[in-house]
């Protein structure tokens, strides 16, 4: 069911992702080495600092465009837009107009919280597919009795990573890295012992909550026309006067709340694949509910925009129009079903959803045909990639624990349902970034997956040695229908040190916390990592902070999660000696 084709709550509003860039690039010469979290160039602290923060030509500056930035993620004056059932939304009712927030981590062995927001964070920093964001809760509502309250921890994915504008139609008001013209979503799913309290007077959150086989509810957004709020120029001016500001890349969000059922994958929604064939990739969802005749399609990362704000900071104003389509159509190759209205202005308003009746006949045939979306203006040419493959199994840390990772289950579906016939992936490794291909794992060429199937699994054969990134490509029928993204963290590297009786400062500096210092300035705005003594004071807080219970939480140390085990046992070591 999902929000898709379920009682659904639409929001939209801005939001802010204040990621360090620092760690984006591969420095020529080596200055780090991203994979292994250390340091490798012999000039000082205080020389790495200052070449990072130091122009380069007229963008930015050489450590990116938020130097500065402390990874926390916000939804910005979100407010609910709509609600009601499919084929029933409406802009009115009590839910409208809230306000909707994702919550920071409560303290999993306090309690006590939630503290801050959502954390981003990339999976290997030099890829712009990795992205993942950790959320602590939801929220629907202010003050002490909200309409909705949620605590509990869930990660997400960027998912439907594609453009939502043409560079050659519409600018950004100044120089923006890519994220300008794409777009992207992401699914939290929050159990339901996870909720705290909601309105129980309220027949929509009803409905959503207990909805028949619902074990919990998701959140699916889509983040686009985000780029840094502050232009290059006066970037570097602050950087010159020391201000040293954070600038954080701003955009715009539409999402939608609704059940999560048993069955279905926590971080990214069911239903048959959905490609533009005109705009770079662009993806979208439908489903078709034979019982109630109904076809609803989620469009909001597939449909083209036609503007961008011409204000770096404005982003919580309504939303720019998309191009204008007139009437979308829906059918199978050959023929036409129906059209409903594509609301170039209001889209947002109903998370960028489309519910549109069909008859039985015409569900019939969208059984076993792949569905054709067009439109009476401006030539929208959206089809249906009939065989799909999804999974959580989306963001990988491969030894993060041990045992590690052996295997990764995905499904696959033939227009919304088992194989039709027999088919066979093949798999392949590759780069996920500016970093070479791994390569640490090993894993089969080809899987044939037989007709009747709904999934299958990938079992990982030999670990070796080699640390980093990789990026494992799922392809079927010629299509490259699904990625995995792996993290191997370095083994073996410190172990002489977790031999010894004692640590020394300046060996779990060089070795556990220089690298951030010099990386990632707005940590040691809270605590200096070169300071001993203030490393040696708050030490059973940040014991706490990388302990593993700590692992899966907004709170957690580092939150790039870029430290591995061994490296996280020598600082553990020496903390403990302190």
């Amino acid at each position: 069911m999902s929000y898709i084709n379920g009682p659904r709550i639409n929001f939209w509003g801005g939001g802010s992702t204040n990621v360090d860039t620092a760690n984006n690039t591969q420095y020529t010469p080596q200055i780090f080495d991203l994979a292994d979290a250390a340091v490798t160039a012999t000039e000082t602290d205080e020389q790495i600092i200052e070449y990072l923060r130091a122009p380069t030509g007229d963008y930015f500056a050489n450590g990116g465009w938020n130097y500065y930035g402390d990874h926390q993620f916000r939804l910005m004056s979100n407010k609910v837009s709509s609600s009601g059932h499919p084929g029933a939304v409406s802009t009115s009712g009590s839910l409208v107009g809230l306000d909707v927030f994702l919550l920071g981590s409560v303290d999993p062995l306090s309690g006590d919280g939630p503290y801050g927001s959502p954390v981003m964070v990339d999976l290997d920093p030099t890829s712009s597919v990795t992205t993942q964001i950790f959320a602590g809760g939801l929220q629907i509502g202010n003050g002490d009795s909200p309409a909705l309250l949620v605590r509990g921890n869930a990660v997400s994915y960027s998912r439907f990573l594609g453009l939502r504008y043409d560079s050659n139609k519409v600018k950004p008001p100044y120089a923006t890295p890519g994220s300008a013209y794409a777009s992207g979503t992401f699914q939290l799913a929050f159990k339901k012992s996870d909720i705290v309290s909601y309105d129980a007077s309220d027949a929509l959150l009803n409905d959503l909550i207990n909805a028949p086989g619902a074990q919990g509810i998701v959140v699916r957004f889509e983040m686009f026309q985000f780029y840094p709020g502050i232009d290059s120029a006066t970037m570097q001016q602050n950087y010159a006067e020391n201000r040293n500001d954070a600038n954080p890349s701003l955009g715009r969000i539409i999402g939608s709340i609704g059940p999560w059922l048993e069955g279905e994958p926590a971080t990214t929604p069911p239903g048959r694949l959905l490609n533009n064939n005109g705009l770079g990739g662009a993806q979208g969802l439908a489903m078709v509910d034979a019982t109630k005749s109904l076809l609803s399609l989620d469009l909001v990362s597939a449909l083209e925009g036609a503007a961008i704000r011409q204000d770096g900071q404005a982003n919580t104003s309504p939303i720019e129009p998309n191009v204008d389509y007139g009437k979308i159509t829906v059918g199978i190759s050959g023929e036409t079903f129906a059209e409903c209205p594509s609301l170039p202005n209001d889209y947002y308003l109903y998370g960028g959803l489309y519910d549109i009746p069909l008859t039985p006949a015409q569900v019939t045939k969208l059984a076993d045909n792949a569905l054709v979306i067009g439109s009476t203006k401006n030539g929208l040419d959206i089809q249906e990639q009939p065989i799909r493959i999804y999974s959580d199994f989306r963001n990988n840390y491969v030894n993060e624990t041990s045992p590690p990772l052996s295997e990764i289950s995905l499904l696959i579906l033939e227009y919304g349902g088992p194989l039709r016939t027999g088919v066979t992936v093949s798999l392949s490794s590759s780069s996920s970034g500016e970093l070479p291909d791994g390569k640490f794992v090993s894993f089969p060429s080809e899987i044939h997956v037989p007709a009747g199937a709904t999934s299958y699994t990938v079992n990982f054969g030999q670990i070796m040695g080699v640390d980093g990134f990789m990026m494992l490509t799922h392809t079927v029928n010629g299509y490259q229908a699904y990625f995995n993204s792996l993290r191997k963290y370095s083994e073996g590297a410190v172990e002489d040190l977790l031999q010894a009786d004692t640590v020394a400062w300046d060996e779990v500096y060089q070795q556990c916390l220089r690298f951030f210092y010099v990386l990632f300035p707005a940590m040691s705005k809270r605590i200096p990592l070169n300071d001993e003594a203030t490393i040696n004071a708050v030490g059973g807080e940040i014991l706490k902070r990388i302990s593993p219970e700590y692992r899966n939480t907004t709170l957690y140390m580092p939150l790039t999660r870029s430290l591995s085990p061994d490296k996280i046992a020598l600082l553990k070591k020496y903390l403990e000696q302190t």
